[in-house]
């Protein structure tokens, strides 16, 4: 078991620390099938805030403070309040419903048709939206990534900032689920020790998308935006 979970959290923070998001598709179902999904989100808060965290800190020189700034206004409160509401959420529909606006996002990002605009008010609304979807469903990657996108960051500086804002995001979450009695000592030791096997693949992944062209980069987490929401659809239409 904790075998798979190390090489699992790898691939999980290179992907993450690839593109921004996609490590908590990974980790979610596998924590599930070992441990159930009452305890598998709040063992994956706990992993992907270290992934975070250690996002934050490669990537320290080139982070966006005003672009997180923006963000967290409303991610903030609403992360608290989506966290609150966690246990009655109705997850399936939510998420599916999430993915189909994600894809129409990629697609239009593909095609060079539509883009948010780079705007403080983008960073605001989203910022809001994103933290109560994080909070209610556990997901959030893809979202932020859509919003933090439009702010034209080089990839780098798109990963760092991004990793910022939801290691906030999670570190609200993970009160809220104490709050609740749902984060014990045993789901804190294990999600370390995932997440120290995530930091290694984040470290291995932004060495690596420092050498990549802006436009390229964005085609590819435009594409796999759109791969990651069609598995989520398939993963809750069943």
């Amino acid at each position: 078991m904790y075998i798979v979970l190390i090489i699992v959290g790898f691939i999980a923070g290179f992907l993450s620390g690839s593109v921004g998001f996609g490590g908590g598709m990974m980790l979610l179902p596998v924590i599930t099938y070992f441990y159930g999904v009452e305890v598998a989100v709040p063992v994956s808060t706990i992993a992907q805030l270290l992934s975070n965290l250690s996002r934050v800190v490669i990537g320290w020189k080139s982070i966006d403070w005003k672009a997180v700034g923006y963000f967290l206004i409303l991610a903030t409160p609403f992360t608290a309040l989506g966290a609150f509401g966690f246990a009655s959420a109705p997850k399936k529909p939510m998420t599916v419903i999430l993915c189909i606006f994600l894809i129409i996002f990629a697609i239009w990002k593909l095609t060079g048709k539509k883009d948010l605009p780079r705007r403080r008010g983008t960073m605001i609304i989203g910022g809001g939206v994103t933290g109560l979807l994080n909070g209610l469903l556990g997901i959030s990657g893809p979202l932020s990534s859509a919003v933090f996108l439009s702010w034209n960051l080089a990839p780098v500086a798109y990963i760092a900032s991004e990793a910022t804002a939801a290691a906030t995001m999670h570190i609200i979450k993970a009160i809220v689920y104490g709050k609740l009695n749902l984060m014990g000592t045993s789901i804190f030791l294990n999600g370390l020790f995932i997440g120290a096997a995530m930091i290694l693949g984040n470290w291995l992944a932004m060495k690596a998308i420092g050498k990549i062209s802006n436009k390229i980069y964005k085609r590819i987490v435009a594409t796999l935006m759109i791969a990651v929401s069609l598995i989520l659809i398939i993963q809750n239409i069943h």
